[in-house]
């Protein structure tokens, strides 16, 4: 992939991720896939994608990440953020031991301030203890 000259103004992604909401039963719960990689090229925008979900809805948000492939610091900054802002009760994380990122993820303390689940159904609902 050709990517051109380097403009630090242009405000396009270089690398690529994808979000999708997922349908729940539960309308406290927000479930969204993430894929690809997460960068400096792409965490801005990444975050603000975040923000929109969860601002509409006070509920639960569950990140899957097990297809994610690469994180570097300014996307861990993103999920550290969100995490403060929403709440370790409002903000999981699926992610299976042998994800990619999983090491990552437990090296730099994750779990303090997020729930970590294998599986969707082992997340506690909204307002349950964790």
């Amino acid at each position: 992939m050709l990517l051109g000259p380097f403009d630090p103004g242009d405000r396009t992604a270089m690398t690529s991720y994808d979000l999708e909401q997922r349908p729940t039963h539960d309308p406290r719960l927000v479930h969204v896939d993430v894929t690809g990689e997460l960068d400096l090229t792409n965490a801005r925008e990444f975050e603000e994608r975040l923000e929109a979900i969860t601002a509409a809805n006070g509920s639960r948000l569950v990140l899957d990440l097990n297809r994610v492939v690469f994180i570097d610091s300014a996307a861990l900054h993103v999920l550290f953020r969100t995490a403060r802002r929403l709440g370790k009760d409002h903000f999981s994380l699926r992610l299976e031991p042998t994800a990619a990122i999983a090491r990552t993820l437990e090296i730099v303390g994750i779990s303090e301030v997020a729930t970590i689940s294998e599986s969707a159904n082992d997340l506690p609902a909204p307002g349950e203890p964790d």
